[in-house]
């Protein structure tokens, strides 16, 4: 093109000598123009990335989003195999129950096939002696129409008999069995009630961690300082506050443990003779509680508190006035329980016979009738009833357990525990659950194990060889209402609690250790305050030790 000078001077052409080449960082010799073919073009750089702290920054939130990503995927790994852990627990439960019901069902078409076979074959003799029997009831009814008409001339002998029981002592009257029977419809339809409604808006209970927290809290001397120290037997009224001791003083005493006092002294339990055991009741039909003492020489003596005239409860006063006194035998006693009803006292005597008494009105104690197991010649050492008061289970000295139904008055059947039939080998305690399902037994050598009462079937064995207490357990005692928690002690002063059905939780208390010689062997334990406290006796120890939450 052509340029002219500022004043218009001549023009001028540039060709192309005139231009100048630019080369870019990079870029090879003999390139183009900017923008060549050669030329490498390099964006720029971010504001962010311009410095050094900025790069740092950069870096430090590029780092913490990978954390916090790594954080979320192993927190959803651990939620899935929690998932998948669940679904296997599930799934093996599934299969046992599934197993177990065709395990009960293929036995249920054994038995059915075996009963079904022993119809079939009694079936023809029963037919033959059809005939027979018929011709014995025509001539019964003859002698029966006969021994009325003398009756009713004044010609029979014997008329001072009962007729409930013949007169002869050796039943319940139908009219006692009665009442016991509405005593446990009552109570067992209220118990399944609770037991049902546990879950809603019911209190927890006492747990493993309750116990666990639990330490020798105190101790206090109840009996004489003058007679022999030791405690034959304690018991305390529903799992709560109250409890009854038998000393070898001869005494029964009361005691409150929220108060820390003495509610009664039964003087008049024993008389030359030491007690055996006491037991204390509230009654489900008006809040009365009473107290029954057993003593070695076959005596029974109840006392019991006046009916609260407001309705309430009743029960914790004083007033402990004595019902009555009844001599069975001259043997001794291994157990006294009061029924649910108030009504009844039910005893073990060590011949092997179940005694029973009433409470007639006006508050008069009544013998009524001894049992005997016929053909069981066993000599008894233990016994507790059931908590609806229709079943009665003794433990004997030849390691046998006896379950008595008292509505039929005779035994319903027997289980043999771990080491019967040798030498020596008996029950040395046992006691119902609240619930009315288990019962746990101990043996003379310290094992203890624990009975499904519904199928007289072994649920667990626990201290075998005296792994927990030794080989001496006297003392056994289920948390009150579900019996959740089995605590039984032993030697050394040492008391163990296991789950129920969870038979590896287990944990020990033990009492703190004398200055000179040994802690005193547990021969009595109670639940105390609805299981959040215990209480524990010996029959070598004078006093009552309580444990509770530590401070």
């Amino acid at each position: 093109f052509d340029s002219g000078t500022a004043g218009g001077g001549n023009p001028r052409t540039l060709d192309e000598s005139d231009l100048i080449e630019l080369k870019l960082d990079g870029a090879g010799a003999g390139s183009g123009a900017v923008g060549g073919a050669g030329g490498a073009i390099v964006p720029p750089r971010l504001p962010t990335a311009s410095s050094l702290p900025a790069l740092l920054s950069s870096v430090q939130s590029e780092y913490d989003a990978l954390l916090l990503e790594l954080y979320d995927t192993r927190r959803t790994l651990e939620d899935t195999r929690r998932e998948l852990s669940q679904a296997l627990y599930q799934n093996d439960a599934s299969v046992r129950v599934v197993a177990r019901l065709v395990m009960e069902r293929d036995g249920a078409r054994e038995q059915l096939a075996a009963m079904s076979a022993q119809v079939a074959a009694a079936a023809a003799p029963a037919t033959a002696d059809g005939g027979r029997k018929r011709a014995r009831d025509e001539d019964g009814e003859e002698q029966g129409g006969t021994k009325k008409a003398k009756e009713a001339n004044g010609g029979g002998s014997g008329g001072g008999g009962g007729a409930d029981n013949g007169g002869d002592g050796s039943k319940i009257p139908q009219s006692d069995v009665d009442s016991m029977m509405a005593t446990w419809k009552a109570t067992s339809k209220d118990r399944k009630k609770k037991s049902k409604d546990k879950g809603k808006d019911a209190p927890a209970g006492v747990t493993m961690d309750t116990v666990q927290s639990m330490e020798e809290a105190g101790k206090k001397s109840l009996h004489k300082s003058s007679a022999k120290a030791g405690l034959l037997s304690i018991a305390s009224l529903g799992g709560g506050n109250l409890i009854v001791t038998a000393g070898r003083d001869r005494q029964a005493v009361v005691y409150n443990t929220d108060d820390g006092k003495v509610v009664a002294t039964l003087v008049g339990s024993g008389t030359k003779a030491d007690l055996a055991d006491a037991d204390i009741v509230r009654s489900v039909d008006d809040g009365t509680v009473l107290v029954a003492t057993a003593s070695v020489d076959g005596s029974i003596r109840v006392y019991a508190t006046s009916p609260d005239p407001e309705g309430g409860a009743g029960g914790t006063s004083t007033d402990f006035a004595p019902c009555g006194t009844i001599t069975l035998t001259d043997e001794s006693i291994v157990d006294v329980s009061v029924h649910p009803s108030g009504k009844y006292v039910i005893a073990a005597l060590q011949s092997g016979r179940v005694a029973f008494a009433a409470l007639r009105d006006g508050g008069v104690l009544e013998e009524v009738a001894v049992l005997d197991a016929k053909g069981a010649g066993a000599e008894y050492t233990c016994a507790d009833l059931h908590p609806d008061g229709l079943i009665y289970v003794v433990g004997t000295a030849s390691g046998a357990v006896q379950v008595w139904d008292l509505s039929k008055q005779a035994p319903a059947g027997s289980v043999q525990a771990q080491g019967a039939g040798d030498d020596g080998v008996g029950i040395a305690s046992l006691v119902m659950s609240d619930n009315g399902y288990h019962v746990a037994t101990s043996t003379t050598t310290g094992t203890v194990q624990v009975w499904d009462l519904r199928k007289l079937k072994c649920a667990a064995t626990m201290n075998a060889d005296g792994a927990d207490v030794g080989s001496v357990v006297k003392s056994l005692s289920f948390s009150p209402g579900e019996g959740k928690l089995l605590a039984y002690g032993g030697a050394k002063g040492t008391i163990a609690v296991v789950g129920v059905k969870d038979w590896d939780n287990k944990t020990t208390l033990s009492i703190t250790p004398p200055k000179k010689g040994d802690a005193p062997t547990i021969t009595g334990l109670v639940w105390t305050h609805g299981g959040m406290s215990m209480a524990s006796c010996s029959d070598s120890d004078r006093p009552v030790r309580f444990w509770g939450k530590k401070e």
